[in-house]
C-alpha cells in the first residue's frame, strides 16, 4: 500500500466512520423519538376514553341509587327508572331465594308468555354469575355485569343490550335486577352529550360494535362528527356494555400520521445531508488524489528532465576536455567528437526550447510568427536534420510527400517543434523495430503530415490521457525510456493554435499513427 493510498483512507476513516456513526445514531434517534411521542399521544387518546367510560360508569351507578332508594318500594323504584330512561325496555326483577320473575317494561313494548320463557333461559345459565354478584354485594360492593349473552327476544326492539346487578329491596330481599337496554338510544341519551363536550374541534369519537362475527368493520352507532375507519383509530371496550366499543381519532391528519411524515421528513434531510458530505468527501478525496498524482508526476518531471539535461552535458564535457587536453589523435576523431558536441548541444536545446515553450503555455504568454509555408518543404527539411539521429540509432526512416503542394499558414518553429516531438517519440518507443514512414498528403481539406512506427502501440484508455500534461504510459519500455511528459502536450497546444489537431492511431504492440492535420490556405484551392 502506497503513502497515497493509506493517506486517503485515513481520511477516509477519519471523515466516513464519524458521519455514518452519527447517521445510525439519528436515525434510531428519529425511531425512539417516533416511538415515544407515539405512545404519548395512545395515552392521551386511552385517557379520554376511560374518562368516557368513567361518565357512563358513574351515570349506571346514579340508576343503582335510584333503584336502592328505601323511601320507594323496589317496583316503584323500577317504574320511575322506566318512566324516565326512554332507553330502557325492559327490567326484570328475580327473587334471589324463590327465582321469581317480575318484569317491567317501557310504553312501546309488549310482552307475553314467550318473554318471560326467554328471560328463564337466560337465568338458567347465569348461576355462577348471580352467585358471584351475590358475593360481591354481600362484601360491600355493587358491581354492575353486562350481559354478555344475552338472546334478543321478538317482543322487544331488534337493537338490545344487557346488564344485570344484585339489589335489595325495601325487605331487605336480595334481587337481580336485568336492565335490558335499546343499544343505540342508551348511548344518545348517557354518552351523546358527555362525548361531545370532550371533542372540542380535536377528536372524532365513536361508539360502534360488530353485529356479526367475522365483520370486518363495526357499525357506528353514535359519532360526534364525521368518523372514518379507514383512517388511523384508537378503541377500548364499553365496560358497561357488552360487545360494544369507543373509538377515536384526530380530525384531520391522525397524529401517527403527522409523527410518521415528521420522521420521514427529517430522515429524508438526514440522508441528503449525508449524501452531500458523502459527495464533498468523494470530491475532497479526489481533489487531494489528484494533486497527489500531480505531485509524483511534477517529481518525476524534474528527476527525467534531470537525467535528459544531464547526459548530453557529460558528453558535451568529456569530449570538450578531451579536446582542450589534446588528447585526440587525428582530424578525424576530433570532427566526430565536434559531430557529438553539435549533435548533443542541439538535442539539449531542444529539451530546454520545450520547457520553456510548456512554461509560457502555463502562463498564456507562448506566441506564435505565422507565414504561408510548404508543408511538404517544411517536413523535408525535418527529415534532412533528423538523418544523422535516425543513422545514430540504426532506423529506417521512409519519407512519401504529397506530389501536390501544400499551403499552410503556420509558425515554422512551432511545426518543426510538434513534428521533432512526434519523430523522437516513434524513435524511442520503437520496441526494437527499425522502420518509420513518414509522409504528407491531403485529406478534408487539411494537409497531413503522418509519422508511422511499428512500437509498442498505446492502449485505447491510455490515449484519452497521452495528451495530458506529464502524463506517461506506464510499461515497462516507457519506465526504462526517459521523457518528460511534456511532448504530446505541447504538440496539442500547437495543434488547436493552428485551428489543426493531432490525431492518433494505435493498438497495443502494432504500433501508432500520430497525424498532424492543418487547414489549407486558399492558394490550393486556386
Amino acid at each position: 500500500m502506497t503513502k497515497e493510498v493509506r493517506a486517503l483512507f485515513l481520511i477516509l476513516i477519519i471523515t466516513v466512520a464519524p458521519l455514518m456513526i452519527y447517521a445510525f445514531i439519528q436515525v434510531r434517534s428519529l425511531d425512539e423519538d417516533e416511538q415515544m411521542a407515539k405512545a404519548a399521544y395512545e395515552k392521551q387518546l386511552d385517557a379520554v376514553l376511560f374518562s368516557l367510560n368513567q361518565y357512563a360508569d358513574d351515570m349506571m351507578n346514579r340508576w343503582m341509587r335510584q333503584l336502592a332508594d328505601k323511601q320507594n318500594s323496589l317496583s316503584e323504584n323500577v317504574n320511575d327508572l322506566i318512566i324516565g330512561n326512554e332507553s330502557i325496555q325492559m327490567i326484570v326483577l328475580r327473587n334471589y331465594k324463590t327465582k321469581e320473575d317480575s318484569i317491567y317494561v317501557n310504553d312501546y313494548v309488549s310482552i307475553n308468555d314467550n318473554t318471560y320463557e326467554k328471560v328463564d333461559q337466560w337465568y338458567n345459565t347465569k348461576d355462577s354469575v348471580i352467585n358471584r354478584l351475590s358475593e360481591y354485594l354481600e362484601a360491600g360492593f355493587q358491581k354492575i355485569q353486562p350481559a354478555d349473552d344475552w338472546m334478543a327476544i321478538e317482543e322487544l326492539r331488534p337493537d338490545q343490550t344487557g346488564i344485570t346487578v344484585m339489589i335489595y329491596d325495601e325487605d331487605s330481599v336480595l334481587h337481580n335486577a336485568l336492565f335490558i337496554l335499546e343499544r343505540k338510544f342508551w348511548i344518545e341519551q348517557i354518552l351523546g352529550l358527555q362525548m361531545q363536550k370532550i371533542d372540542h374541534d380535536e377528536f372524532t369519537i365513536a361508539v360502534g360494535h360488530w353485529q356479526e362475527e367475522g365483520q370486518q368493520w363495526p357499525t357506528i352507532l353514535y359519532q360526534t362528527t364525521l368518523f372514518s375507519l379507514k383512517k388511523n383509530f384508537t378503541k377500548t371496550n364499553l365496560w358497561i356494555l357488552p360487545n360494544t366499543f369507543l373509538f377515536i381519532q384526530p380530525k384531520g391528519k391522525s397524529y401517527t400520521e403527522l409523527i410518521q411524515s415528521r420522521s420521514r421528513d427529517n430522515l429524508y434531510l438526514l440522508l441528503f445531508s449525508v449524501f452531500v458530505v458523502l459527495i464533498g468527501i468523494f470530491l475532497m478525496i479526489r481533489n487531494i488524489k489528484n494533486t497527489l498524482k500531480v505531485a509524483q508526476l511534477k517529481s518525476d518531471f524534474v528527476s527525467n528532465v534531470s537525467h535528459e539535461i544531464r547526459t548530453p552535458l557529460s558528453l558535451i564535457r568529456m569530449y570538450a576536455e578531451t579536446l582542450m587536453l589534446g588528447r585526440v589523435p587525428s582530424e578525424e576523431k576530433k570532427k566526430q567528437y565536434y559531430s557529438t558536441i553539435h549533435h548533443e548541444s542541439g538535442r539539449l536545446t531542444f529539451l530546454v526550447n520545450n520547457i520553456l515553450d510548456f512554461s509560457r503555455i502555463e502562463a498564456n504568454r507562448k506566441t506564435y510568427r505565422f507565414e504561408d509555408s510548404d508543408l511538404n518543404i517544411l517536413v523535408g527539411r525535418i527529415y534532412e536534420n533528423f538523418s544523422h539521429y535516425f543513422t545514430e540509432h540504426h532506423v529506417d526512416c521512409n519519407l512519401k510527400q504529397s506530389q501536390d503542394p501544400l499551403p499552410v499558414f503556420v509558425d515554422t518553429q512551432a511545426f518543426e517543434e510538434a513534428l521533432s516531438n512526434l519523430i523522437e517519440n516513434a524513435v524511442k518507443y520503437r520496441n526494437g523495430k527499425n522502420k518509420l514512414d513518414l509522409s504528407t498528403f491531403v485529406s478534408n481539406g487539411y494537409a497531413c503530415c503522418s509519422i508511422r512506427d511499428q512500437g509498442i502501440g498505446i492502449s485505447k484508455s491510455a490515449q484519452k490521457h497521452i495528451f495530458d500534461k506529464f502524463y506517461r504510459v506506464e510499461s515497462a519500455l516507457t519506465q526504462k525510456t526517459k521523457g518528460t511528459g511534456l511532448g504530446l502536450s505541447l504538440v496539442k497546444h500547437i495543434m488547436e493554435s493552428h485551428q489543426g489537431e493531432v490525431i492518433v492511431e494505435s493498438k497495443p504492440n502494432h504500433g501508432s499513427t500520430f497525424t498532424l492535420k492543418f487547414p489549407l490556405t486558399k492558394q490550393h484551392h486556386e
